[in-house]
């Protein structure tokens, strides 16, 4: 099974990043995507990628810290690529921890989309309290040139259908499982099969039975069987399907 977003460079695997990969393949998985988040986060997830078989990363500026954009560096980091450069993210925007930069964020989103047309790599987009906003960017761009997938999807059935017929992706976590979760459940139980993978957003976002501990990606497991059930599929089937959407969107050949 493929985890499509996990965050192997954040600093909460430092002391034991070897042993959290090996317990995902020991647990049956094939691969992962280390995700960046700013320019450190994406050298970081460049070196873990390289340094093993079978994981592969992005790069991209968060939201969060898009007052430290910098395009000419992030365009050096695409260029000098290998091939498990795999997409563009996390990128988008997040209006829940700030709305005083909207602007600022709507403009390193709209640059890095550009970026991701340019050097034809499908986007990996966050987007918490904006989805109004996200949509409408991604509006302008339709139809869409290059994948794009919601990652860690959190709206409406209805706001899921309207990003869908845009050809957007999306991409469920460990929250899917959490009790409050109603929306997010109706999404899942829902959508066509065609139109969404997993990811563990690793180490945040611990699927039931263990959440309150950290998140791993072996985890991804718990998050697709939790799903099969909403949906009364068989889980090794619906990881087959989904796996194999992801490696269509990230354009991964073989592992």
């Amino acid at each position: 099974m493929i985890d499509t977003h996990c965050h192997l460079n954040d600093s909460q695997f430092d002391n034991d990043l070897d042993r959290v990969i090996n317990n995902f393949f020991l647990s049956g998985g094939s691969a992962m995507i280390c995700v960046g988040a700013d320019f450190q986060s994406s050298m970081k997830a460049k070196i873990i990628a390289e340094s093993n078989d079978n994981i592969y990363y992005t790069v991209g500026v968060h939201p969060d810290d898009c007052d430290k954009f910098d395009q000419s560096e992030l365009e050096d980091l695409i260029i000098t690529k290998s091939d498990k450069l795999v997409a563009i993210g996390e990128i988008g925007l997040d209006y829940f921890h700030n709305k005083s930069n909207k602007a600022k964020q709507i403009e390193v989103f709209v640059s890095q989309i550009n970026l991701a047309i340019k050097y034809n790599l499908p986007i990996v987009v966050h987007c918490r309290d904006a989805y109004q906003d996200v949509y409408n960017i991604l509006k302008e761009y339709s139809p869409l040139k290059i994948g794009v997938v919601m990652h860690c999807y959190s709206g409406s059935l209805e706001f899921a259908s309207q990003l869908i017929k845009l050809g957007v992706k999306l991409s469920f976590t460990g929250s899917v499982t959490f009790n409050n979760a109603i929306k997010v459940k109706e999404v899942a139980k829902n959508i066509p099969l065609d139109t969404f993978f997993f990811e563990t957003d690793a180490p945040y976002l611990t699927p039931e039975p263990n959440r309150g501990k950290r998140n791993e990606p072996k985890n991804v497991f718990d998050t697709a069987k939790f799903v099969a059930n909403l949906r009364a599929i068989d889980a090794q089937k619906l990881i087959e399907i989904t796996d194999e959407n992801a490696k269509k969107f990230f354009n991964i050949k073989a592992f």
